[in-house]
């Protein structure tokens, strides 16, 4: 056997081993004993492949919840300190599985928040939205996630791409990303599309919580040439004064 030969052979063991062991972690019927033996392996081996194998751990749910949340968590910690103290790249790794995966990126961007510093978990997430698009897709869960993650950090680079999912064909994106772009510091910037939503929007826990921040909010005024559609479109506890502010009607 010459010396290639010998470096191919090493190279296809090593292989087989990460294969071996994604495998195992990812076989919800296998005793929780051998996954969590597994999880310790890869820890141990701290590669890039590891931390790949790893992340493949968030994309499956053991059948028993507590078992698969203390996974989880376990698979969490280790990604956090394989980022602390490798040195490879845990983050780049992570990233790049966010930027493919449509599901399932919770736990991954725990991982992210824990691993960078604010704004730059703040620039990736508006990276994450920006590469969404309202139209309509199977499964917005990746969509979702990322709304309820923006909604959670104030900034105005999130609320920019928020507001773009106030058009999704999605209605719980809809809703979601109303929650997040009032939750967001400015929202105030933001009146003219809420309001413009308000004015087309059917679902009616949609139209009752724009409904209710106007209320809330005195200094947002609805554009007059949006009026006539939000009278029409508000529940009958809600009216609009003619300068624009929306009141609820007392009882």
């Amino acid at each position: 056997m010459g010396f290639l030969d010998f470096l191919f052979d090493q190279d296809k063991k090593e292989e087989r081993k990460y294969v071996k062991l994604e495998k195992t972690l990812t076989n919800m019927y296998v005793q929780p004993s051998e996954r969590a033996y597994t999880i310790e392996q890869l820890r141990d081996l701290r590669t890039p492949e590891a931390a790949i194998v790893l992340l493949k751990r968030f994309g499956e749910s053991a059948p028993n919840t507590t078992v698969d949340l203390e996974e989880k968590e376990r698979v969490y910690d280790v990604l956090v300190e394989l980022g602390a103290e490798t040195s490879f790249s845990v983050v780049e790794i992570v990233r790049e599985h966010l930027r493919r995966v449509d599901e399932n990126v919770n736990w991954p961007l725990k991982v992210l928040s824990d691993l960078l510093t604010r704004d730059g978990f703040v620039a990736f997430l508006a990276e994450l939205l920006h590469d969404c698009s309202p139209e309509y897709k199977q499964n917005p869960e990746k969509k979702q996630e990322l709304i309820l993650r923006a909604h959670e950090v104030q900034s105005d680079a999130l609320a920019a791409e928020l507001v773009r999912f106030l058009d999704d064909m999605n209605e719980t994106v809809r809703f979601l990303a109303v929650e997040a772009v009032i939750g967001q510091a400015n929202p105030k910037d933001a009146v003219e599309p809420l309001a413009a939503l308000l004015a087309r929007e059917e679902s009616l826990r949609i139209v009752q919580r724009l409904a209710a921040a106007f209320n809330r909010e005195q200094e947002w005024k609805i554009p007059e040439a949006l009026r006539a559609d939000v009278a029409e479109a508000l529940p009958e506890e809600f009216g609009i004064h003619a300068q624009g502010h929306i009141y609820k009607h007392r009882r």
